[in-house]
């Protein structure tokens, strides 16, 4: 198709979520867009909703949510606007595939987990898009409770990862 959506195979979609997605793409092929992630128990699946938050990262490169200011949240288009973010989750996005593979897809250098949403998140700002969260697109995520992958020879991946963000960018 025209356009990438990247799920982790542990998400359960609303209904109507993937139409909000692909109106900004329509708009402008260099914008990456992510749903509000809602928050799927991994004890119980009990679905809840999350409130509206954008991507930030700490000293340390690691991914974290901040709270979107409520003077934001109460523009011309209210509550339903698009949010602008510095990044993004990484497991669940949309964007043109033409961009996608303008941008050099994922970094090939990172290993297994951590750190590639900032990458491509760093990427997508630095190479003329823009990064946004749809309100009006909500999609459930459970949320482990630990990493559930090993790492070849024992390595800390996430470490490398971080560095070899900070080395590229």
């Amino acid at each position: 198709g025209k356009v990438l959506v990247f799920l982790d195979s542990h998400c359960e979609v609303n209904e109507m979520w993937l139409q909000p997605l692909l109106t900004p793409i329509g708009e402008d092929r260099r914008t990456v867009v992510c749903p509000v992630i809602d928050i799927i128990s991994a004890d119980t699946l009990t679905y809840s909703s999350s409130p509206v938050v954008r991507g930030g990262f700490n000293w340390g490169l690691h991914f974290k949510w901040d709270l979107v200011p409520l003077a934001e949240l109460e523009g011309p288009e209210g509550a339903t606007a698009p949010i602008k973010s510095p990044t993004m989750a990484g497991g669940l996005f949309a964007m043109d595939r033409e961009y996608f593979n303008e941008l050099g897809q994922y970094d090939s250098g990172m290993d297994i987990w951590g750190g590639e949403n900032l990458e491509i998140s760093f990427r997508i700002w630095m190479c003329g898009g823009r990064l946004l969260i749809i309100p009006c697109s909500r999609v459930g995520h459970i949320f482990r409770k630990r990493r559930p992958y090993g790492s070849p020879g024992g390595q800390d991946t996430m470490a490398h990862n971080s560095l070899r963000l900070a080395h590229v960018w």
